[in-house]
């Protein structure tokens, strides 16, 4: 290879190494893992807060549980806290919604430690005084006996029996009564014996914390074991996991752009090679010996036509064969050089425009409109698959577009600095980079097909489907009819409990196909079953202005990964099934304003809430 070729090569190759280098660190600059890796944390927050939950509960139900059980998490807690702080300030364009986010996540991650230290605190001496409050009435009781003061006894015995109702359930009333009867007591200890006086003031004392202390107490416990961790930590996590995917996407199409650009460096090289290895094929004509003129050098005019022999038909020499089969070759190729029109065999491949996309076919065929749920099943599979052609299409566009960009560059290059160059075969080199080049074309108007086959079946998931039957129906009826579509009473034991529900405005088979498909789920959870028998219960009613269709089972539950991902068309952990369900009971709840919120827990079961608007407008 000759020098020259191998400075082009060497200078092309860091050109466009340096170009693959750019794109790494970009795509290294991404941070995905680091958006794993919080999320992560946040989960992990979540499990140790319900966990920690739990153990509060349990504390205050065990009258001689310890409190070290509830020290124990605090270091925890602040490790995973701390880490999820130094994650999310590494990363690097972290919005700003983002940040206030985690900064306030952390935040009421903080105040719920400090709920529960104060929970610790005050609970330990209210439970204290209620263990020592009856024993401490019983030796008052029996002082005033041994004194013979049976208003004493009556008074004491009143004040025991209306504390244990304050303690049952605490009022604002009943605590400043019982506070004023405290004081008068009090006051009028002074004029009884040592020993009843010392016994009455260890009374008071008890029964003073109770009164001062049981409420707030109450109100920490119910505060330390509240959801809004969790509540705090789905919103958070899905955040994280929106930002995740875009960087993601973007990561994405840089590691294409890597691929590409190594594809066209080998491409080069390849070229280059080929390039050179014609030059040493093509052997240097001998030298012509003195006084003898070749047919090369000899002037001829190019008027002049050669002469033809008399009678006969005169038969071309070698020489002006080769001339005009090379004559022949270059011509097409070099006539936008000598008169400035674009040669009309390779109109266009410069431009590399897309064909535009035919009109939609007036005989595409349509759903059958005597099955309406088909329509609907058919409609929003039409609907996922246009959107995965869509997306797929323009990445297949765009890369073949960067390709064929780069293609003109190289051979721009290489016209630069060679002649036109015949290869081995015959063929012109220019002629094999046009070549690519339509071939770059074609898979772009390829593309462009996928494209209009995007457009048709968006078109058909918009075609009216399930119109004719809307009108004000009755969801309770919708129940019964979506449980025996989905065959549940053959898999579990069903219960339902239909509250008295208004009607609403809607089509009665998006409704029962909401339903159905939600059932359906629930029958596949308790299906696989082995240590118990599987139950379904469903239960209706309205909360204020909605309707709120509750569905829980006993089945095997799932992951929170999981639960994140089964709202998304064609994801599914069985094998055979579509992964449509649940995205299309997700998308007929949007129809009409409505929503549907999934919690499970590995093992143990799932609850789906389903709510509906009660008063629905025509859509």
């Amino acid at each position: 290879m000759k020098s020259g070729a191998i400075i082009l090569g060497t200078v092309v190759s860091v050109v466009l190494l340096g170009a693959a280098g750019a794109l790494y660190l970009m795509a290294g600059g991404n941070q995905a893992q680091s958006y794993r890796t919080s999320i992560s944390l946040a989960r992990q927050i979540q499990q140790i807060s319900s966990d920690w939950s739990v153990e509060v509960a349990r504390v205050k139900a065990d009258p001689f549980a310890d409190f070290d059980s509830l020290a124990a998490f605090i270091p925890r807690m602040a490790r995973l806290k701390d880490d999820l702080a130094v994650t999310t300030r590494s990363i690097p364009g972290l919005p700003e919604r983002l940040a206030g986010d985690v900064a306030g996540y952390l935040s009421a991650v903080g105040a719920k430690e400090e709920r529960v230290e104060r929970f610790k605190t005050g609970y330990a001496v209210v439970r204290n005084s209620r263990r020592y409050l009856p024993l401490a009435t019983v030796a008052v009781v029996q002082q005033a006996r041994e004194a013979n003061d049976e208003l004493l006894v009556r008074t004491i015995s009143r004040l025991s029996q209306d504390m244990t109702t304050f303690l049952e359930s605490p009022s604002d009333t009943v605590q400043e009564r019982l506070t004023g009867e405290l004081q008068r007591l009090r006051e009028a200890s002074v004029a009884y014996p040592l020993p009843l006086s010392n016994a009455l003031a260890n009374l008071f004392s008890h029964a003073e914390v109770l009164l001062e202390r049981q409420a707030p107490t109450e109100t920490l416990f119910r505060e330390a074991t509240s959801g809004e961790i969790s509540e705090l930590t789905d919103r958070l996590a899905g955040s994280l996991e929106f930002e995740l995917g875009r960087k993601e996407a973007v990561a994405k199409w840089y590691e294409i752009g890597l691929m590409g650009i190594f594809a066209l460096l080998a491409l080069f090289w390849i070229l280059l090679a080929v390039q050179q290895r014609s030059r040493r094929a093509v052997a240097p004509a001998p030298a012509p010996a003195a006084g003898v003129v070749t047919a090369a050098a000899a002037p001829v005019p190019a008027a002049v036509p050669a002469p033809e022999a008399k009678g006969e038909d005169r038969e071309a020499t070698p020489e002006e064969e080769a001339a005009a089969e090379e004559e022949e070759a270059a011509g097409p190729l070099a006539e936008p050089a000598r008169g400035g029109e674009a040669d009309p065999d390779h109109a266009g491949l410069d431009d590399a425009v897309p064909a535009p996309a035919p009109a939609p076919d007036p005989d595409l065929p349509v759903a059958a409109a005597h099955d309406p749920e088909s329509e609907v099943m058919q409609a929003f599979l039409a609907d996922c698959i246009a959107e995965s052609l869509a997306s797929s299409t323009s990445r297949i566009a765009s890369g073949m577009d960067r390709l064929r960009q780069s293609q003109n560059r190289v051979r721009d290059v290489l016209a630069d600095s060679d002649a036109m160059l015949d290869l081995d075969d015959g063929a012109d080199l220019d002629e094999e980079l046009e070549a690519a080049s339509a071939v770059a074309l074609g898979v772009v108007r390829e593309a462009n097909a996928i494209a209009d086959v995007a457009k048709r079946l968006g078109s058909f998931s918009h075609l009216p489907n399930g119109r004719a039957d809307q009108g004000m129906i009755d969801v309770n009826a919708c129940v019964g009819e979506a449980i025996a579509a989905a065959g549940a009473e053959g898999a579990a034991t069903v219960a339902t409990k239909l509250g008295n529900v208004p009607e609403i405005f809607a089509s009665k088979t998006d409704i029962r196909l909401l339903l159905a498909k939600v059932i359906e789920n629930s029958v596949h959870a308790v299906e696989s079953l082995e240590d118990r028998p599987g139950t379904i219960k469903i239960d209706t009613a309205r909360k204020n202005d909605e309707i709120l269709v509750t569905i829980i089972d006993n089945g095997v539950g799932m992951t929170p990964d999981k639960r994140a991902k089964i709202f998304k068309p064609f994801y599914t952990s069985r094998e055979g099934a579509m992964g449509l369900g649940l995205p299309l009971a997700g998308h007929l709840a949007g129809k009409y304003k409505g929503a549907i919120k999934v919690n499970s827990l590995p093992g143990q079961g799932t609850v789906t809430r389903i709510t509906l608007p009660a008063a629905l407008p025509e859509a």
